[in-house]
């Protein structure tokens, strides 16, 4: 299943991109939590050589990083739980809570 998803976040923040074959221009960003659960964010076209220089992709990258954040701070204090298919505990959060 790895093979799918090129990383392109931070190194160990989970965000990656499935690189859609039309010119290989096309991004759609996701968190890959395990084997069984994608978190898919948003995409686009990819309009320079890196998502951080791009003005559409930069936040779409960005805010599935401090999902990525949220969803492991939770997951070590065990207010979320990954079970099987499924993501268990508490989903409600802002961009700001603390990590």
């Amino acid at each position: 299943m790895e093979r799918y998803f090129k990383p392109e976040g931070h190194y160990g923040d989970g965000v990656g991109v499935i690189p859609i074959d039309v010119g290989n221009k096309l991004r759609l960003y996701c968190l890959r939590l395990s084997d069984k659960i994608i978190v898919f964010g948003n995409g686009g076209v990819k309009d320079t050589r890196t998502w951080q220089d791009s003005e559409t992709l930069a936040p779409y990258v960005k805010l599935l990083i401090d999902t990525s954040r949220f969803i492991a701070s939770r997951i070590k204090d065990g207010t979320i739980v990954l079970v099987d298919k499924e993501i268990v505990g508490n989903l409600n959060f802002t961009r700001y809570d603390e990590e």
